[in-house]
């Protein structure tokens, strides 16, 4: 009986030790893991002995600007020629032949039997000049031998019905296709020429003139039928300038560039208000002028720069005053062209010029 206790004591010996023994092996137990950060806080880090970060405080902080990128270094220079400069123009790029309205009945028969046509330059809007003259000394072209028109750029579309209304009511009005402006002038006179090569190539001379000009008629068919002028051929006549310097302030009326004009001293030319010109210098003139560059003064352009490359002779003639003179009737019949004349004072030289009472020395 005591052996059999014995054993049973020793059994639950065994028992026990194997149970101490699996104990001893089981893993130790988790500790509890922290509570979640709230929202506002940054995310945890990844190592789990390693406490959340504070929470990011409210304030709004701009990004950091980006850093400029590095300026891209410059091409090369290319090898070959530079690019070129602007260039002059050049007066077959800016000239339109043909005319709105010719009028060729101004010059019958081609002009074969006229002694002098007179055309005279004007602007649209000088209405009052144009009645000045027609009612002056442009009445001499109601003689057969005298023909008067006036030469106009297009003019703007407020001033059309105007123009075309004078146009219908004396039909002298002559107009281009151009606008009409004072840089313009040098394509007025070539549409002037034109129209003389076109419709009136057999008038032995031309006078050019413009609208604040007084013309002395009877002295001008005088001077032209002398004997030594009588038969000319390739000559302009009128007041010739010579060793004239270009004008490079840009202030000035008469400013003309380099481009325009790349010599030092123009060459000798007839001034612009009043010139007289044989009729075969015309179509030369016209020819010549297409390649060359287009200067913006008609009479250094024409009478100096045409001409003198083609061999046209200028001549001096002191009876050109071209500039305001002393209303006496002896300077007015003396002479053939006064200039800076208004619409009133083209009635006093008429009246002047036609006194039959002043006695003048020869």
């Amino acid at each position: 009986m005591g052996a059999v206790r014995r054993s049973h004591v020793a059994a639950l010996g065994a028992v026990g030790a194997l149970v101490l023994l699996l104990l001893a092996r089981l893993p130790p137990p988790a500790r509890p893991r922290p509570p979640p950060a709230p929202a506002s806080t940054a995310a945890p880090s990844t190592t789990t002995n390693r406490t959340a970060p504070p929470p990011a405080p409210l304030v709004h902080t701009p990004p950091p600007s980006p850093k400029p990128a590095p300026a891209p270094a410059p091409a090369p220079a290319p090898l070959g020629p530079k690019p070129a400069q602007p260039g002059p123009v050049i007066t077959n790029d800016v000239y339109v032949a043909g005319h709105e309205k010719p009028h060729p009945e101004l010059c019958p028969a081609l002009g074969g039997r006229l002694r002098l046509l007179m055309l005279v330059t004007s602007a649209p809007s000088h209405a009052a000049a144009r009645d000045a003259v027609r009612l002056t000394w442009g009445h001499y072209a109601a003689r057969a031998d005298v023909a008067l028109a006036f030469v106009l750029g297009v003019p703007p579309d407020k001033m059309r019905p105007a123009v075309d209304a004078e146009d219908a009511l004396y039909g002298d009005i002559i107009i281009g296709r151009f606008m009409d402006s004072y840089s313009n002038l040098t394509l007025k006179t070539l549409s002037m020429l034109e129209w003389v090569d076109t419709y009136c190539p057999r008038v032995p001379k031309i006078l050019k003139t413009d609208d604040d000009m007084f013309i002395n008629v009877p002295k001008l068919l005088d001077f032209a039928s002398a004997p030594s002028r009588v038969n000319a051929t390739k000559t302009i006549w009128g007041k010739v300038v010579k060793k004239s310097l270009p004008k490079r302030t840009t202030r000035s009326k008469y400013y003309v560039s380099p481009l325009q004009f790349p010599g030092k001293v123009f060459p000798d030319f007839a001034t612009g208000p009043a010139y007289l010109m044989t009729a075969d210098a015309i179509r030369m003139l016209l020819a010549a002028a297409p390649s060359e560059r287009y200067l913006r003064l008609e009479d250094v352009f024409v009478t100096g720069v045409l001409a003198n490359k083609l061999g046209i002779k200028r001549q001096h003639a002191p009876e050109f005053y071209n500039k305001k003179v002393a209303a006496h009737p002896c300077a007015v019949q003396r002479g053939v062209a006064i200039h800076m004349v208004r619409y009133h004072e083209q009635f006093d030289l008429w009246r002047k010029l036609l006194d039959g009472k002043t006695k003048c020395a020869s």
